[in-house]
């Protein structure tokens, strides 16, 4: 079955990023400000010693915005379920059919399971969808299926269990739930149309990532 929820998180204020989202069958889910963040996850998620206080807080609100969806999706127990943050934009059309048991991404960018693991990522891989090897993960939530209720319960309950919590990308990542990727990538980051710039990174339709410095080739 096709995807039947799309939903993008966009913070209140921001009503420029959902003007491309309005008419086309998708759901606001508010994000949570920085302000909004309660104290519990502020205490709870890990940032670098060095990391800007502002950041911090930016990555907690993202992490309790996807929570927060995880949990209407499971309450509400609804299937194929699209979540896109406010930055993605479609690149091409949606897969119709998918795996039910695990995470399917639609954007982002390869990397290694590994933070610290600079090695270049080999993956092989064809047209359409594409089974993640555990060895590698996607950075970014920025567009994502969730094919089932109760798998999102299960995230929901691999993340309750953890005493600490890091960026929800990372922990997506770690979990041991498969993982598949659409490729080329249906979504792409606003702002260019193949390579699109967050600070420092960059991420394309090929799930590469681009720094001003260097191209990580796969």
């Amino acid at each position: 079955m096709p995807i039947q929820h799309k939903f993008y998180i966009n913070l209140l204020d921001d009503h420029e990023r959902r003007q491309k989202f309005m008419g086309k069958g998708y759901h606001r889910w508010c994000a949570v400000s920085r302000e909004e963040v309660p104290d519990e996850i502020d205490k709870k998620m890990i940032s670098y010693y060095n990391y800007p206080k502002k950041s911090h807080m930016g990555r907690c609100g993202c992490f309790c915005s996807h929570m927060e969806l995880y949990k209407y999706i499971i309450d509400n127990q609804l299937n194929d379920v699209l979540i896109l943050e406010d930055d993605a934009v479609l690149h091409k059309s949606l897969p119709k059919t998918y795996p039910k048991d695990a995470i399917i991404y639609l954007g982002g960018f390869f990397g290694n399971q590994k933070i610290t693991n600079k090695e270049p990522v080999k993956i092989t891989f064809k047209d359409g969808i594409n089974y993640l090897d555990p060895k590698y993960r996607i950075y970014m939530t920025m567009s994502y299926i969730i094919p089932t209720w109760e798998l999102c319960k299960e995230i929901v309950d691999i993340i309750e269990d953890k005493k600490r919590y890091r960026a929800i990308d990372i922990m997506l990542g770690s979990m041991a739930i498969p993982k598949y990727f659409e490729y080329p990538a249906c979504f792409v980051e606003e702002g260019s149309h193949s390579t699109i710039a967050t600070k420092d990174k960059k991420s394309n339709e090929f799930y590469r990532w681009v720094s001003n410095k260097k191209i990580t080739k796969i």
